[in-house]
């Protein structure tokens, strides 16, 4: 996965965020649940937190957003297979949704690892800079709590530390 890849990865969640909440029915059906309305909705949040997650990540993206936004689709794939394996009536669904929270979660990891520091921004722009600093500081003081400090350490994040640049 090149830099190239890296920017691409939000708006592949974007897109996944959109078609969760414009057409949850169509989706639901593909995964072989009902269009009931308490799946319908819990579709529709899980698409409004798919969007949020491709925001914090999508301005120049950093490897800790990166690597935290992999830790939640990981816990997502767990929820949704424990949903699977309590639930009968659930188990394509919650299995079918696994698969794509895993995906997303390897997809995160890889991106973590190839991410570039971002060059240094013109001064039209520095607003925005300091935005995702702030984000990455808030992201790495979250990962140094979450994150294992082997991997924390091979993907160079460090509790604290902002924006290169």
């Amino acid at each position: 996965m090149k830099a190239t890849a890296v920017r691409w990865f939000p708006l592949i969640r974007c897109g996944y965020g959109v078609a969760l909440l414009g057409v949850p029915g169509l989706l639901l059906r593909l995964a072989g649940r009902s269009r009931d309305g308490r799946a319908r909705d819990a579709a529709r949040v899980l698409g409004a937190r798919q969007l949020a997650q491709a925001a914090l990540t999508a301005p120049r993206p950093s490897a800790t957003t990166l690597a935290l936004g992999a830790e939640v689709d990981l816990a997502h794939a767990l929820s949704m297979l424990a949903l699977a394996v309590t639930d009968r009536r659930c188990r394509r669904l919650g299995y079918a949704d696994a698969v794509v929270a895993t995906a997303f979660a390897a997809a995160g990891v890889f991106a973590a690892r190839r991410v570039h520091p971002a060059p240094v921004l013109p001064r039209a722009q520095r607003p925005l800079a300091r935005v995702v600093c702030l984000r990455d500081t808030i992201a790495a003081r979250v990962a140094a709590l979450t994150i294992p400090p082997p991997i924390r350490h091979e993907l160079g994040t460090l509790p604290g530390r902002g924006l290169e640049g």
